[in-house]
């Protein structure tokens, strides 16, 4: 009976994250006027300077962390401004988010990558999905620190 429960809560909360996504969502490439702070959105790019783990909704239904445990990791490098919406831009992983699942899943790099609000009291984001479609987003934790770099110069040494 508990875990009936738990998996209707869980469905609940999937459609209704699901639904706020997608209602709203208008996605288009990133536009000349579009900033980052003071910058223009296409002359920069986000750095990470290690690669970033994070576990969003926890541990799956009834099982600890640990083997068959559930997360996403962002590859360290550097994340550039693929597509925006009304709220702020997606800028892309390098190689892909690589989500970890209870087998017999596995891990496997989907598309995704950072996403910036317009507003600087809101928080980073990673994200799940691409221009098409945006599947998942999940706030970035405060240890996910990046830094907003000119495109055109060399990657920083990590």
């Amino acid at each position: 009976m508990f875990e009936r429960i738990l998996a209707t809560r869980w469905f609940a909360v999937s459609w209704l994250s699901s639904a706020a996504l997608c209602s709203c969502a208008s996605y288009g490439p990133v536009s000349p006027d579009a900033k980052v702070g003071e910058r223009a959105a296409q002359q920069v790019v986000l750095s990470l300077g290690e690669p970033c783990s994070l576990s969003p909704g926890g541990a799956p239904m009834g099982r600890p962390d640990g083997p068959g445990a559930s997360g996403h990791t962002l590859p360290a490098g550097r994340y550039a401004p693929t597509f925006e919406d009304d709220h702020g831009i997606f800028f892309a992983s390098p190689n892909g988010v690589v989500v970890a699942q209870p087998p017999p899943a596995g891990a496997r790099a989907l598309a995704g990558g950072i996403y910036l609000p317009n507003h600087d009291s809101a928080a980073a984001q990673e994200y799940i999905g691409d221009a098409d479609r945006v599947t998942q987003r999940y706030r970035l934790p405060a240890h996910c620190r990046y830094s907003i770099e000119n495109a055109a110069a060399p990657a920083s040494p990590g």
